[in-house]
Protein backbone atom coordinates (compact mmCIF):
# COMPACT_ATOMS: atom_id res chain seq x y z
CA UNK A 1 0.00 0.00 0.00
CA UNK A 2 1.16 3.80 -0.89
CA UNK A 3 1.55 6.65 1.44
CA UNK A 4 -1.30 8.07 0.13
CA UNK A 5 -3.39 5.05 0.22
CA UNK A 6 -1.82 4.57 4.19
CA UNK A 7 -2.57 8.36 4.83
CA UNK A 8 -6.61 8.23 3.58
CA UNK A 9 -6.78 4.76 5.58
CA UNK A 10 -6.36 7.21 8.31
CA UNK A 11 -8.59 10.11 7.77
CA UNK A 12 -10.93 7.81 7.11
CA UNK A 13 -10.64 6.18 10.62
CA UNK A 14 -10.09 9.57 12.35
CA UNK A 15 -13.73 10.87 10.39
CA UNK A 16 -15.65 7.32 10.91
CA UNK A 17 -15.06 7.31 14.70
CA UNK A 18 -16.29 11.78 14.96
CA UNK A 19 -18.61 11.48 13.29
CA UNK A 20 -19.91 7.70 14.89
CA UNK A 21 -20.05 5.82 11.63
CA UNK A 22 -18.75 2.33 10.30
CA UNK A 23 -15.27 2.83 8.51
CA UNK A 24 -16.81 1.31 5.27
CA UNK A 25 -19.78 3.90 5.67
CA UNK A 26 -17.23 6.84 4.82
CA UNK A 27 -16.58 7.06 1.16
CA UNK A 28 -13.87 8.81 0.23
CA UNK A 29 -15.14 10.75 -2.48
CA UNK A 30 -18.11 11.53 -0.35
CA UNK A 31 -18.42 15.26 0.43
CA UNK A 32 -18.01 15.50 4.18
CA UNK A 33 -20.11 18.11 5.13
CA UNK A 34 -23.12 17.96 2.68
CA UNK A 35 -22.81 14.10 2.42
CA UNK A 36 -21.36 12.86 5.61
CA UNK A 37 -22.60 15.53 7.80
CA UNK A 38 -19.94 17.09 9.77
CA UNK A 39 -20.62 20.31 10.65
CA UNK A 40 -18.36 23.48 11.75
CA UNK A 41 -16.79 22.35 14.82
CA UNK A 42 -16.31 18.55 13.58
CA UNK A 43 -14.15 20.29 11.17
CA UNK A 44 -12.01 21.90 13.72
CA UNK A 45 -11.61 18.76 15.59
CA UNK A 46 -10.71 16.31 12.63
CA UNK A 47 -7.92 19.36 11.99
CA UNK A 48 -6.73 18.95 15.48
CA UNK A 49 -6.66 15.40 14.91
CA UNK A 50 -5.33 14.79 12.03
CA UNK A 51 -2.30 17.37 13.31
CA UNK A 52 -1.57 15.68 16.35
CA UNK A 53 -2.08 11.67 14.60
CA UNK A 54 0.73 12.87 11.26
CA UNK A 55 2.53 14.96 12.70
CA UNK A 56 1.87 17.88 10.63
CA UNK A 57 0.07 21.63 11.36
CA UNK A 58 -2.02 23.40 9.13
CA UNK A 59 -2.16 27.11 8.84
CA UNK A 60 -5.63 28.37 9.04
CA UNK A 61 -5.19 31.55 6.62
CA UNK A 62 -3.67 29.13 3.86
CA UNK A 63 -5.65 26.40 4.50
CA UNK A 64 -8.60 26.80 1.31
CA UNK A 65 -11.80 25.40 1.95
CA UNK A 66 -11.46 23.16 -1.15
CA UNK A 67 -9.18 20.71 0.24
CA UNK A 68 -11.32 19.51 3.01
CA UNK A 69 -14.46 18.45 0.89
CA UNK A 70 -13.84 14.70 1.02
CA UNK A 71 -11.05 12.35 2.51
CA UNK A 72 -9.05 11.97 -0.76
CA UNK A 73 -9.08 16.45 -0.94
CA UNK A 74 -7.90 16.37 2.44
CA UNK A 75 -5.47 13.08 2.36
CA UNK A 76 -3.78 15.23 -0.83
CA UNK A 77 -3.33 18.22 0.92
CA UNK A 78 -1.63 16.48 3.33
CA UNK A 79 0.39 14.75 1.54
CA UNK A 80 1.61 18.46 -0.15
CA UNK A 81 1.96 19.21 3.43
CA UNK A 82 4.39 16.44 4.23
CA UNK A 83 5.88 17.11 0.74
CA UNK A 84 7.23 20.93 1.42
Amino acid sequence: MNKLNNLMDVVTEILALQLELAVADVKVDANIFEELGLDSTGIIELLLALEEKCEIEFDMEELDPSYLESVTTISNYIMELKNS
